[in-house]
């Protein structure tokens, strides 16, 4: 008998426990929910509010588009020139470089690994054919290890 009364406890400490969860369950599933409740409006007013502020640029930027004046002829790009797919002829190793850093930039990048010597070979290639698709074609191969 002693047994049973260790193992069991009070009467009066079952209903304390069993009191303060049956009153904490509630309070806790409704004020999580009651807390979700309050918070989702002020979010979906706070992306209408936004949304709004992008809408109302957007109405701006194409009001100023539409009310803008035209491009003149003289401020237009001009036909491309014969010289467009070329380097600059007769241009010294250093001004080379330098034109192909600015007009061929991923040809440059590619340039830059090859040792001096195949750097040589491209400037060679350069002076006798100036034109883009001749002077990466030969950075290329020469990257790749062909003569």
């Amino acid at each position: 008998m002693l047994r049973n009364r260790l193992a069991e406890p009070r009467r009066s400490e079952t209903l304390t426990m069993s009191s303060t969860r049956s009153l904490l369950a509630p309070a806790a599933r409704g004020g999580l929910s009651g807390l979700l409740l309050l918070a989702i409006p002020l979010l979906l007013g706070a992306d209408d509010d936004y949304l709004r502020e992008i809408e109302e640029e957007a109405r701006r930027q194409a009001t100023a588009l539409i009310a803008s004046p035209p491009p003149s002829s003289s401020t237009a790009p001009t036909a491309p020139t014969a010289k467009a797919d070329r380097l600059e002829a007769g241009l010294n190793p250093a001004a080379f470089e330098q034109a192909l850093r600015q007009q061929l930039p991923e040809a440059y990048t590619v340039y830059q690994q090859l040792d001096a010597n195949r750097k040589k070979q491209v400037y060679r290639a350069y002076q006798n054919d100036n034109q883009f698709t001749s002077i990466s074609q030969r950075i290329t191969q020469l990257l790749g290890g062909k003569p």
